[in-house]
């Protein structure tokens, strides 16, 4: 009875390390790109010359259909 547990603990050691080395081999990670946003588009988003309360203004002001 030793015998075969022992031999299913080696047999079960070998699959698992294999499986281990199988998926290292076919996971390939992933390249890191960095883009950069030129300066000038990045200062207009920062830039006040549109801000969102006047560009949404209309939507929470006006009346909405569903009241009238």
């Amino acid at each position: 009875m030793k015998a075969i547990a022992l031999f299913l603990l080696f047999v079960g050691s070998i699959l698992i390390i294999q499986g281990y080395y199988s998926y290292k081999k076919t996971c390939k990670k992933n390249k890191i790109e960095v883009k950069y946003v030129p300066r000038e588009i990045y200062e207009s988003q920062l830039s006040d010359q549109e801000s969102l309360s006047i560009f949404y203004k209309n939507m929470f002001e006006e009346e909405s259909v569903s009241s009238r």
